[in-house]
């Protein structure tokens, strides 16, 4: 046999050898993905006494907390998401859950074997890494600038006494004018790190300083787009996002123009980011432009018909507009795609009751009571409204 030969079945050999990893965090979560991608909702976890069932904060807190299992907390952020679909953080935690399961088999492997090569087989599945890629793509999509504690709840990079590690530090700790200067300081001895940059972006929105933020954003986009290395990374945005968070950085210190410009240029980048349409939409609605703002909804539908936020926004703008029974039918959707979504009942009362139709404005209304959270801002209108109509607000 040839020395490669040889060094192969030697290879082979040796991992036959190494004891099985056990994988019991990830193979729940794969059981659980499945029947998400079936189109079935994952079980309910039973929260705390006294706690409101629906309300997605309460969820979203109890798949958060520490020592929380897994696959309990699969369960608990899936709900938060179908509870609120516009919120980015249970997304996001559900990317950090996964990568928890994986740290948890890791050192369940390496308890049960003592194994560093049963440790290296302790991999996610392919398909658990698409979905940690879809589930950071959709954060970034409805909220680039979103804060999370459960990336620092495992510690941050770096030696403490090292300036990047402080910044990020200061960063973890809300602490974000010292977290600026420090990335500042950062920056000049390695103008070209880009994930400084976009930290420091963050730390700067929120400090409130918009400009600022948008030069820090401008300078990490064309780093990317100069180096082929960093375009393809899958840790650091893409080009398009760049553009797409500098225009909501835009629409914080209310410049539409310029918010409508970045939003434009993410679309010269991927025509089929359906969030920038949606977001250019909401520009051109600012700056009344209503044609616009519907060609654009229009488009964004188009290339993604399956989000109840994005059928809920154009139901309202269409509602908005006068056109209503045209939102009947993107109101009714949202709520076909996500019957647990309280505000788009609340729509399609205020949509029935526009129309005239007072029964059916009742229904939907009594519907949004029964599925919105105790602190929601609509359920003082809603119970007006419904005194308005003569009816009881907790009658059937």
């Amino acid at each position: 046999m040839t020395p490669r030969v040889l060094l192969l079945l030697s290879l082979i050999l040796a991992l036959q050898c190494a004891p099985a990893p056990r994988t019991p965090a990830l193979s729940h979560l794969t059981v659980l993905q499945a029947l998400a991608d079936s189109g079935k909702d994952l079980p309910r976890p039973r929260l705390p006494a006294g706690s409101d069932t629906n309300a997605a904060l309460a969820y979203y807190n109890f798949g958060t907390r520490w020592n929380a299992p897994t696959d309990t907390a699969e369960m608990a952020l899936f709900w938060a998401s179908r509870l609120d679909p516009s919120w980015a953080e249970p997304l996001y935690a559900r990317l950090f859950n996964t990568l928890q399961a994986l740290e948890h088999d890791m050192y369940e492997t390496y308890a049960q074997t003592y194994s560093s090569r049963a440790v290296r087989r302790v991999i996610l599945t392919p398909r658990q890494t698409h979905v940690i890629d879809s589930l950071q793509q959709l954060a970034w999509q409805r909220n680039p600038f979103m804060f999370s504690d459960l990336e620092f709840r495992h510690g941050v990079p770096g030696r403490w006494g090292d300036t990047v590690h402080d910044a990020w530090l200061a960063f973890s700790q809300k602490r974000f004018a010292v977290a600026d200067t420090l990335f500042a300081g950062a920056l000049r001895k390695n103008p070209r790190a880009v994930e400084l940059r976009l930290m420091r972006a963050r730390a700067l929105f929120y400090l409130g300083k918009f400009d600022s933020t948008v030069a820090e954003l401008q300078a990490a986009r064309d780093t990317v787009s100069q180096d082929v290395e960093k375009r393809l990374s899958p840790i650091l945005p893409s080009v398009e996002m760049f553009d797409f968070a500098i225009g909501i950085a835009r629409v914080q210190e209310d410049d539409f123009p310029a918010a409508r410009a970045a939003f434009e240029r993410a679309l010269t980048q991927n025509l089929a980011f359906y969030w920038a349409h949606t977001r250019l939409a909401g520009s051109a609605l600012q700056l009344h432009d209503t044609a616009t703002a519907l060609t654009e909804l229009d488009m964004a539908t188009q290339l993604e018909g399956r989000d109840p936020v994005l059928r809920l926004y154009r139901g309202v703008v269409l509602q908005t507009a006068g056109r209503l029974a045209e939102a009947e039918l993107d109101l009714q959707k949202a709520v076909e795609l996500d019957p647990y979504y309280a505000d788009p009942y609340y729509f399609l009362a205020t949509n029935r009751q526009a129309l005239g139709d007072t029964v059916a404005a009742i229904g939907h209304y009594r519907q949004f009571l029964r599925r919105a959270a105790r602190a929601h801002p609509y359920r003082p209108q809603t119970e007006r409204q419904l005194r308005a109509l003569a009816v009881r607000p907790d009658s059937s």
